[in-house]
């Protein structure tokens, strides 16, 4: 505990010890006034443990109040005390601590979303570079192997092609390494993909063109003359190079930039694995959907250079971003080659649930609430053990006075006026009530002259709650007055 939260406890012990100078005393209606300090108290308590060693203390400095100011009555007194405890202290503070903890959860969650607000935006420059740049590396590397293979090379032109695809060889690695970090290691990385900006928003036309220029043999089937074609500008939500965000796409662009990452992810993927296969790219739209299919043979056994190592996130994104329009992406081995399937719906309708978009900070939400959970359980232990604690005292207590001083009606119907004591000795309880003890509700009459009077509970069971008063008078050891007290009237 740090020095200046001793007062904490210390407050709460000094609640607790104004509670017996109050009770009983001209001065009770003041308790109410311990509500305050016990609840900012509550709120500004950093740990449960001082609080519970305080009220520790405070329950034994009162027993021990109760023990020098009623003797003979300690655990009633008590009982009373802690009665009072529970209602003007420790239930503010349960409520002052809960507060404070709810608190507590919700600046630690608003800190978690912006701790992953700034990794998707780590991720979004990840994916724009992996976007911008590996798509063109992998071409690099494919054309420079191609010019290995001129059969009009020379020696050193052949030299000079294998120096370019292994500079684009470890660039690509080099990228990917730089993409490790800036994704720093979270699984938020493919979030919102198909919401980010798109490089290839120049058309499918040209990302084909460009595939041909670095010597693969691309052809395209479609069934519709003009395809979608995105804008040639970047419109997503969110910041572009140029400065402020700009207006989201609208359904037909998106849909022409998920066909076009499509390609431009599958072209990748046949130049890194399949070099000197031929790719067809097939473009089939209806009223109802979009469906794309890019498929490459086998890689040609000729070739001499090996495709670069692939990390497999050009496929993830595409996939997320077909998702993101409601649609679905499939890739695999198709008849020794590979072949990417994409359908897009014509109206884009919410995307389907996935399992966990961001495993790990659900992960840190959900281990920031158990814990808040498990503070606010510990806390409520507190007021909790303090009410079974006052239960099984009043349990007790009642218990002790039922079979200490309650005298049931059966027995005292054996008991008549003129009777010798002696005869109903074992009718009557151990011990009794004290005069001074009775309750103001009840009226005593006056006693007869010479005589002793003795009272009871009238009380036939424990379930037995009432508060009727047996008397019995004794003189001389003769019974003169046996009757019944009750609340407000005589006997």
């Amino acid at each position: 505990m740090r020095r200046h939260e001793w007062w904490q406890p210390a407050g709460l012990v000094a609640c607790a010890v104004i509670v017996p100078l109050l009770v009983g005393g001209p001065w009770a209606v003041l308790l109410a006034l311990l509500v305050v300090p016990a609840f900012l108290i509550g709120r500004r308590s950093p740990d449960l443990r001082p609080a519970l060693i305080a009220v520790g203390t405070a329950l034994l400095i009162q027993l021990l109040v109760a023990w020098v100011r009623e003797p003979g009555s300690v655990l009633s007194e008590w009982i009373g005390y802690l009665l009072h405890d529970f209602v003007v202290i420790l239930l503010p503070w349960w409520i002052g601590r809960t507060l404070q903890l709810r608190e507590l959860r919700r600046s630690k969650e608003e800190a978690i979303i912006a701790n992953l607000a700034r990794t998707r935006e780590r991720a979004r420059i990840a994916e724009d570079m992996h976007d911008v740049l590996g798509h063109d590396l992998a071409l690099i590397a494919l054309h420079s192997g191609a010019l290995e293979l001129l059969p009009d090379a020379g020696e050193d032109q052949r030299r000079a092609a294998a120096q370019i695809r292994q500079r684009a060889v470890a660039a690509t690695d080099r990228l990917h390494e730089i993409l490790g970090v800036l994704r720093a290691e979270d699984s938020c990385a493919e979030v919102e993909i198909g919401q980010r900006r798109s490089p290839e928003g120049v058309g499918l036309e040209t990302i084909v063109n460009r595939a041909r220029e670095s010597g693969m043999d691309v052809t395209i089937a479609a069934t519709d003359p003009a395809p979608p074609e995105a804008s040639a500008g970047p419109t997503c939500t969110g910041r572009t190079p140029a400065g402020p965000a700009s207006t989201p796409p609208t359904p037909a662009e998106a849909t022409a930039r998920a066909i076009e990452r499509v390609v431009q992810e599958a072209l990748t993927n046949a130049a890194r694995h399949a070099p000197g296969a031929p790719v067809l790219v097939a473009l089939h739209t209806t009223e109802d959907e979009t469906r794309l299919t890019v498929t490459n043979g086998p890689p040609d056994s000729s070739g001499k250079t090996a495709p670069p190592r692939s990390h497999g996130t050009g496929l993830i994104a595409a996939q997320e971003r077909v998702r993101m329009l409601g649609g679905t992406l499939t890739a695999g081995p198709h008849l020794g080659g590979f072949r990417v399937e994409a359908r897009i719906p014509s109206s884009p309708g919410r995307p389907p649930p996935v399992g966990q978009v961001d495993p790990e900070a659900e992960q840190r939400l959900r281990v920031l609430r158990r814990s808040v959970r498990t503070s606010l359980r510990r806390t409520a232990l507190v007021p909790g053990v303090c009410a079974a604690l006052l239960l099984g005292a009043f349990a007790v207590f009642h218990v002790l006075t039922f079979t200490s001083v309650a005298l049931p009606s059966k027995d005292f119907a054996q008991i008549d006026i003129g009777q010798d004591r002696s005869q109903v000795t074992d009718l009557l309880p151990a011990s009794h009530i004290p005069a001074d003890r009775l309750p103001d509700t009840i009226e005593v009459p006056a006693e007869p002259k010479s005589s002793e009077c003795r009272f009871y509970l009238a009380r036939d069971s424990l379930a037995d709650l009432g508060s009727d008063i047996y008397r019995i008078c004794t003189a001389d050891g003769i019974i003169t007055v046996a009757d019944r007290l009750t609340p407000g009237g005589q006997g």
